[in-house]
């Protein structure tokens, strides 16, 4: 080492990648991600706009079962009379069938008196998909201070002479390290959720599986606004904090406006203890949003969540749980929907069998009611058993297949809705 001072960034980054050293090839994608980030910092010293360019490419086919939808409507009110008081009324779930990491389903269907973009309306057929490309550029703008963007090009079908594929800008953020050991981060933009843990792996080479949780419509979302993160008492104590024009879900569900439409910002803040237990590390986490809600205008009633999460991680094995519960009011005038999210779950073990071949298992559900006025109702009691498995070819190409079991419970008629997805992610 030269006697030049060295950043207190690449410091602390060092110390987080020596850290990471695993016994095992368990780290070994999380290892890469701390060293790519060092790499750029690093060079910031020699150079002023130093750019690292990376990215991904996500190719996949997949089979659904049915329609490939997974609801169903409930003609003349004969399964729930007493909902008789809306138009439309459905039951099941309108993203019990995704195929790939966005979490696009096989088919949305045609559901009465709504029109929705359905990226891939596979009807019921297999088919071959090209998920995403991926496109990211962190550039270090000085000793401490990171931009980073991140963009997803998705090809799908056109029609009528106009093409289907659409841009999908996922970050535009700029990190600020506000301290010399590099604990303390400062975000402005785009930004990632602080709710629970799964926002960590929502994107393809990072998930060890392919298809995000039934909650994860809640929480994996970016938002536009302002965050903190901050590691505390020898990073056993995380804290994270945001404020944002709306929430953290995805955009593809109802909860969610990039754009605000009314003052109120949106409050989010999660707290975590993170200690060595054993060999491995148990992280336990609360997290909680507050906010008028998404679509609604001034004046508008709050939507909220609270969230608990868990994270045990042995090396080769890692066990994950997470637990979701909110409302949100809805308002009739501006036909926003109402959500009351009685509860959703998931708990999901990964293990690294050997240093090429990985399984997962995933047990979840979701109990919700989600009504748009007195227009249409959907009444959700589903359940979902997931399991893969995944085969790393190298830390740059890793190729993974999965099966989705949907089902009903409470009372509510089954739904043929199960999905067969494969996913080959290669990374640069």
């Amino acid at each position: 080492m030269t006697a030049r001072r060295t950043s207190a960034v690449v410091v602390a980054l060092a110390a987080r990648v020596a850290a990471a050293q695993p016994a095992d090839d368990a780290d070994r994608e999380r290892v890469v991600d701390l060293e790519a980030r060092l790499k750029t910092l690093e060079q910031t010293k020699r150079a002023r706009f130093p750019i690292r360019i990376s990215g991904y490419g996500d190719v996949g086919f997949f089979a659904a079962q049915g329609d490939g939808t997974g609801w169903r409507r409930d003609a003349g009110h004969v399964l729930f009379p007493q909902y008789g008081g809306y138009a439309w009324v459905f039951w099941g779930d309108l993203l019990a069938t995704q195929v790939n990491s966005r979490g696009e389903v096989a088919d949305l269907g045609q559901a009465p008196g709504v029109n929705r973009f359905d990226s891939i309306h596979a009807g019921g057929n297999p088919s071959f998909l090209v998920n995403e490309l991926n496109l990211t550029i962190d550039a270090g703008l000085s000793e401490r201070a990171l931009f980073t963007a991140s963009t997803n090009f998705v090809p799908r079908s056109g029609h009528d002479f106009a093409l289907g594929d659409f841009v999908d800008v996922d970050i535009v953020q700029l990190e600020y390290i506000a301290d010399r050991d590099g604990k303390t981060s400062l975000f402005v933009g785009k930004i990632e959720s602080v709710l629970g843990i799964e926002y960590k792996t929502r994107k393809a080479p990072k998930r060890f599986g392919i298809t995000p949780s039934l909650i994860a419509r809640y929480t994996t979302g970016t938002a536009v606004g302002a965050k903190v993160r901050s590691k505390l008492a020898d990073d056993h104590v995380i804290l994270a904090a945001a404020v944002t024009n709306g929430s953290f879900g995805t955009e593809q569900f109802h909860f969610y406006k990039e754009i605000d439409t009314n003052a109120f910002k949106t409050l989010s803040a999660r707290a975590a203890l993170r200690w060595p237990v054993g060999r491995g590390v148990l992280e336990l986490g609360a997290s909680a949003q507050y906010g008028t809600e998404d679509g609604a205008p001034n004046g508008a009633g709050a939507m909220w969540f609270v969230d608990a999460d868990a994270e045990l991680e042995l090396g080769r094995v890692d066990v994950k749980a997470e637990y979701i519960h909110g409302q949100a009011p809805g308002d009739p005038e501006s036909m926003t929907y109402a959500l009351d999210l009685r509860g959703g779950g998931y708990v999901e073990t990964d293990v690294l069998v050997t240093s090429i071949v990985g399984v997962y298992g995933r047990a979840e559900f979701r109990d919700a009611h989600v009504a748009e006025g007195v227009q249409r109702l959907y009444i959700t009691k589903g359940w979902r058993a997931v399991g893969g498995v995944r085969l790393t070819i190298n830390p740059h190409a890793i190729v993974k297949a999965e099966y989705l079991h949907n089902g009903q419970y409470g009372g509510l008629p089954s739904i043929p809705a199960d999905v067969f997805t494969i996913s080959a992610v290669f990374a640069f």
